[in-house]
């Protein structure tokens, strides 16, 4: 009987510790570490793709990509070790601001846009006045709210992990926006599928408890032949500093940034993503 190949399969996600974890992997594997994404940032791999990028790579180890949905494929020859990745979705988002702030580029098209969005206008009567040379977290969420052309209110700010780990076989999950169009919107997807991916995840682990979940990894993987060291290395791609302090001393920053309604409206965007990072922990504690 032919045993499978075992590999690792990272599903990066944005800002969910998936940088550190590839240098992780890289610091393991050298060159059998393999990461690759599509040629554009909407770009997705269903499960035969993905099989073909392991099968055609014959001597790798570990593959990475932001490109790829749960669930793993399934295959006679081959086993994916599946890793994730899962973070509070409030210190997420506050982590994909820092980074848009900071990234040459981005940032200065943000500032731009904001520049016109805000001139004259704010979304809430507790917001700030717009610094309009330094954007800050409360004004960036209220532009993004506002500005219905980049549709970034439902897809980046409302349950946007569940959306990514509720996949099915070959499609994206099931997703809907609700009050589409208004500074309220916000997006629904299949949580039960998401929690029933996750469940069949080896590597399940939390960005504000990686050093303890990453260091149960080599045992797990053992069990699949496969060789893994944890090594403390540095975090990489760190936007918030503060990354030390326990979580609800960060959240609790984070409502001092926020005004009222932007802090109440995010919760509840994020019921879901609440709710399955609660479960995650259940899992995992």
């Amino acid at each position: 009987m032919n045993s499978k190949r075992s590999v690792i399969v990272h599903y990066h996600s944005f800002k969910n510790s998936g940088t550190s974890f590839d240098e992780l992997l890289t610091a393991n594997y050298k060159d059998d570490h393999l990461c690759f994404d599509g040629p554009f940032p909407y770009t997705m791999f269903n499960q035969q793709e993905l099989l073909k990028v392991i099968r055609r790579n014959p001597t790798k180890a570990a593959f990475s990509s932001h490109s790829i949905r749960l669930p793993v494929p399934t295959d006679l020859d081959h086993n994916a070790v599946a890793a994730v990745f899962v973070r509070h979705p409030i210190l997420r988002i506050r982590s994909v601001y820092g980074f848009e702030m900071r990234s040459a580029g981005t940032a200065k098209k943000i500032k731009s846009a904001l520049k016109k969005t805000l001139q004259g206008t704010t979304a809430s009567a507790d917001s700030t006045k717009p610094s309009l040379d330094n954007p800050s977290f409360d004004e960036w969420v209220t532009y993004l709210r506002t500005d219905q052309t980049m549709n970034l209110n439902a897809g980046l700010l409302s349950n946007s992990q569940t959306h990514m780990f509720c996949g099915v076989f070959g499609s994206v999950g099931l997703a809907k926006t609700f009050l589409h169009g208004s500074p309220n919107s916000f997006r629904l997807s299949d949580l039960d599928q998401a929690k029933r991916n996750l469940l069949t995840v080896p590597l399940l682990a939390r960005t504000e408890a990686y050093d303890n979940d990453v260091k149960r990894f080599p045992a797990v993987l053992a069990e699949y032949g496969i060789e893994f060291t944890y090594k403390d290395l540095p975090a990489a791609n760190v936007t918030n500093h503060e990354s030390h302090q326990p979580v609800e001393k960060r959240l609790e920053k984070i409502r001092e940034e926020l005004s009222e309604d932007n802090w109440s409206w995010m919760n509840g965007a994020n019921q879901q993503d609440l709710e399955l990072y609660d479960f995650c922990n259940q899992i995992l504690e």
